[in-house]
């Protein structure tokens, strides 16, 4: 494994704690109030999608069913750094996917070490059919901060059949090897947590606790049963994954959603969407390479329109937000930004 990365000085680390805790209740502030301009604030999270271009074709993800519209590409290293100077000294966490596998970036440990090193937690998320030895060092060795290892299944059948291209065996020993090597590593730095994660649909809701049964083991932070995401009910093929026994939303219930106040998503040619559900860009909130910052365009005047239609519910026109139903996960408070649904974020 190579050296590790170079991480901020307890003082740095410090003043940066000090400035996100005291963002959150900003952003409450502004979310609560239902203020459209966050000025003086910055996103909690920050999602930046190095690549979508992805190696499965998953019965659940719009990418596996190949109806993302978008151009597919890599985001340069010098566009994904030029977003983590002006992000890092005011963000937590930053999460390296969203519509494709970050393993298949070849640029991937240089990005998580840049990241960390400019002070930024670093998560990401992967399907781990490609984590090999040499890539599971190299990601030991980069400063990850949280990795989620995504099974959906405790069998060949139930797995192949939803992640489909993928092979039970080669995953589940890719995933072992991993958490055996991260036992092994020591460092300056922390290995990064880790979590085994199942999502929760008709196909896997029999299996869930045999699951968590079987990866509680040693090395495995949490085992993650994430809840299902029907990203905005907008594919049939995919809401009709959802397991039947889960509880329905009322929409006449629906609040603004708090994810325009607490995150940005940047796809990998620089577009911001409201969030991952908008996985075409229907929406697009501006271009963060073409304003020149990131923060011109979180608190731009398309983000601004969005969220008062999101506060008065004027959102037949806004494809990703119009039947979703995933804003119910979210009921932030004045020092807490996770949402409220089984699962993480």
């Amino acid at each position: 494994m190579s050296s590790p990365p170079k991480l901020p000085g307890p003082l740095a680390r410090l003043k940066k704690r000090i400035r996100t805790t005291l963002n959150l209740p900003r952003l409450w502030r502004h979310w609560s109030k239902g203020k459209t301009d966050l000025k003086g604030a910055w996103p909690d999270r920050l999602y930046i999608e190095i690549t979508n271009v992805c190696n499965l074709d998953c019965v659940m993800c719009p990418t596996g069913l190949h109806v993302l519209e978008r151009a597919k590409g890599f985001m340069e290293e010098d566009f994904f750094q030029r977003i983590v100077d002006e992000m890092a000294p005011h963000v937590r966490t930053t999460t390296l996917h969203i519509w494709g596998e970050p393993l298949l970036h070849p640029k991937l440990a240089s990005m998580i070490r840049y990241a960390r090193e400019a002070g930024l937690e670093v998560s990401i998320s992967t399907n781990a059919t490609l984590l090999d030895e040499k890539q599971a060092r190299a990601i030991l060795g980069s400063g990850l901060s949280e990795i989620y290892l995504c099974l959906d299944g405790m069998d060949a059948a139930t797995y192949e059949a939803i992640r489909r291209k993928a092979d039970f065996a080669v995953t589940v020993a890719n995933i072992e090897r991993f958490i055996t090597l991260k036992q092994s590593c020591g460092g300056a730095v922390a290995p990064p947590k880790t979590y085994v994660q199942l999502i929760e649909m008709a196909p896997t809701h029999e299996q869930a606790a045999s699951f968590r049964s079987h990866w509680s083991r040693p090395g495995v932070d949490r085992v993650n049963v994430k809840a299902f995401d029907s990203w905005g009910n907008q594919v049939k093929e995919i809401t009709r994954l959802k397991d039947p026994t889960t509880e329905r939303v009322s929409m006449k219930d629906r609040y603004h959603c708090p994810l325009l106040w607490y995150h940005a998503h940047v796809y990998v040619d620089g577009t911001m969407t409201c969030c991952d559900r908008d996985f075409g860009a229907k929406y697009p909130l501006g271009n963060v390479a073409e304003a020149g910052s990131v923060m011109a365009v979180w608190n731009g005047p398309r983000m601004q329109g969005l969220r008062a239609k999101h506060l008065a519910k004027d959102l037949a026109d806004v494809a990703p937000c119009r039947l979703c139903t995933e804003w119910s996960w979210w009921k932030p408070g004045p020092f807490n930004s996770h949402g409220n649904a089984p699962g993480d974020r």
